[in-house]
């Protein structure tokens, strides 16, 4: 049995954690994907989630120690809850993410088994946030599935979450964190305060989604001209819209980093993801020109993504009364298809009448006021914003996402 300190990335995530009780259930990560076409039957399945539990560490791993500063401890074996069952995927998805994990007793995974007789067809994981961040929990998906074909698969290359909360305590690691701190300080220095409220309702947050044919393609023909990436397109189309609602000449919005850039975290499975700061100077009016300053300042903030979490909280609270960032962007696509593309501008417009919005979710508690996520498949694009209905109520969350789309397709064709 070895015991470590949690990384940063879980140290944020367990922060989140205690914040959004007893709510934190939506913290949790569900997937599903298909069995292979070859025959699987539900004892090769085992097999191959028990090679799958021995291959990564994090999910043979519980916390220890008091509440209030945990640690990691990390077992030889372990065996996650499974279930077999004829029920529709999502069901089974839902009902297993419905509630918290037990974060000192179970196993960081739980599974389902979808067979139709003795075959399985689909396969549930439904992880705690503590053990996989988002690109983790991809990695997870693609090993089982090539486990379900295979009995073995290369070592891992990589680091173990151990090492790196071994590392990030070491001298470089402090180092790197604070010189985030550093880069954060002087951003937060040339933000204005963001004085923004409205009467909060209740439940308190509240989240829409809009799934659009015109953002994905309007994104994608912005990104070729400009030639920047689609979600930096988002990204400042979401800081822009901010910067109206707050008056910032200078606005600031978090993104979420996945921190794999070096060859040692290319394929940890763990969380180490954290937040890097994207500051854009609103003063340019002219949208390309204010896409290609983000992705150079998001190419920055990407290496200003590691920090402690706790000095990064001490560090930017006492920066004065309403000088903060306005949110958190995420986009959740583990593959940008970004390819030149010249869209139909009558046949883009004319998709802005089949757009779709929803009201999918709603929380008494939440850990951020403002948090807009990225999804959807290529040619067909989620965006969903979750806030603070104190900080904007539901006819402004949908007009904020209405503008997104509008913003986009003005600057496709401008």
């Amino acid at each position: 049995m070895l015991e470590s300190p949690l990384t940063w990335g879980q140290q944020d995530i367990w922060r989140a954690v205690v914040a959004a009780r007893p709510e934190e259930h939506y913290l949790n990560i569900g997937r599903i994907f298909a069995a292979p076409k070859r025959p699987v039957t539900v004892e090769r399945a085992v097999n191959a989630l028990d090679r799958l539990v021995a291959r990564h560490e994090a999910l043979r791993t519980r916390l220890s120690g008091p509440r209030d500063h945990p640690r990691q401890r990390i077992s030889p074996i372990a065996r996650p809850y499974v279930e077999v069952t004829d029920e529709p995927a999502q069901v089974v998805c839902d009902r297993l993410s419905a509630r918290p994990f037990d974060y000192w007793e179970e196993w960081p995974l739980r599974v389902a088994f979808l067979v139709d007789g003795d075959r399985v067809r689909h396969v549930v994981l439904v992880l705690c946030h503590l053990a996989a961040d988002g690109h983790a929990a991809e990695l997870l998906v693609k090993d089982f599935r090539l486990l379900l074909l295979r009995d073995s698969l290369p070592p891992v290359a990589s680091a173990a979450p151990r090492e790196i909360a071994a590392w990030q305590r070491s001298e470089e690691g402090r180092r790197v964190s604070e010189e985030a701190l550093s880069f954060w300080r002087s951003e937060y220095r040339r933000m204005d305060p963001v004085i923004l409220s409205d009467a909060p309702r209740h439940p308190r947050f509240w989240e829409a989604t809009l799934t659009s044919v015109a953002i994905a393609a309007a994104a994608q023909a912005v990104a070729a001209r400009a030639r920047v990436s689609s979600s930096t397109v988002l990204l400042t189309a979401a800081i822009r819209l901010a910067g109206r609602l707050t008056g910032q000449r200078f606005c600031g919005m978090r993104v979420i980093v996945n921190n794999r850039f070096a060859a040692d975290r290319r394929d940890v499975v763990s969380t180490i993801s954290q937040e890097g700061l994207v500051l854009l100077d609103l003063r340019t009016p002219d949208f390309g020109e204010l896409a290609r300053q983000g992705w150079r300042v998001a190419m920055k903030a990407y290496r200003q993504a590691q920090f402690d979490p706790y000095a990064m909280e001490e560090a930017v609270s006492g920066m004065g009364t309403g000088i903060r960032s306005f949110g958190c962007f995420n986009d959740q696509r583990l593959v940008q298809r970004d390819e030149a593309a010249r869209p139909d501008e009558r046949a883009v417009r004319a998709s802005m009448e089949r757009t779709e919005l929803a009201w999918t979710d709603t929380m008494d508690r939440n850990i951020c006021d403002f948090r807009l996520h990225v999804g959807g498949e290529p040619g067909r694009m989620e965006v969903s914003l979750y806030a603070d209905t104190a900080l904007l109520a539901p006819p402004a969350i949908e007009r904020f996402l209405f503008d997104l789309e509008s913003t986009l397709v003005e600057a496709a064709f401008a």
